[in-house]
């Protein structure tokens, strides 16, 4: 009676974990392969599309929780993260915060991966010159090279990060002091960001 108490147990926690493991997007990939495997390509193409969309979703929400709480004096809205499909803005994957305060104020930070704008803020944050003709200075914030532009008269500005050559950090701002943007810039984790594949 023990051994079969036992063996149900094992069976029992067996199927659990299982069921655990499986999700859409294994779901999906199974389905892909079969398909495949009876000749139906374009039923294969849906699944593996769908299978990617809910990765690219999976990764937009690990990155929505590396957005920072709102600093002193500030409220933020809730992290929302964004997944667009490959055939649309090349299957961006992101996420953003806005922060406000009540004396007036706006913030707002998105982290991209797999961005096409990565590219040519590579190029402009490896040439100086033209990244200064664009009115942004370069600066190290916590370690990481940023390009910040102010604007004092109208108080609004923002400041630009590539961590790892794979995430684009934008914080833009309206209604701050360039104190108030380096602020936002210095509560990002950018380590825990690059560790994020």
């Amino acid at each position: 009676m023990k051994a079969q108490i036992r063996f149900l147990s094992v069976a029992v926690a067996t199927l659990m974990a299982a069921s655990l493991l499986a999700d859409d997007f294994t779901d999906n990939l199974e389905t892909a392969k079969s398909a495949y495997a009876a000749g139906k390509y374009s039923e294969a193409i849906q699944a593996l599309d769908y299978a990617s969309q809910l990765l690219r979703q999976k990764k937009g929400e690990a990155v929505a929780k590396l957005l920072p709480p709102a600093p002193s004096g500030w409220k933020a809205e809730e992290a929302e993260s964004e997944a667009a499909s490959a055939a649309f803005m090349g299957g961006i994957v992101g996420a953003k915060r806005e922060y406000s305060r009540e004396s007036g104020g706006r913030v707002t930070i998105q982290i991209q991966s797999d961005s096409p704008l990565l590219q040519s803020l590579s190029m402009a944050f490896s040439n100086p010159i033209m990244l200064s003709s664009t009115g942004a200075k370069l600066e190290t914030i916590k370690g990481q090279r940023c390009a910040v532009t102010h604007k004092a008269a109208d108080k609004s500005g923002d400041i630009k990060a590539i961590v790892d050559n794979r995430y684009l950090v934008q914080i833009d701002g309206s209604e701050v002091s360039r104190e108030d943007l380096v602020s936002f810039a210095k509560v990002i984790d950018y380590e825990k960001l690059a560790a994020l594949k």
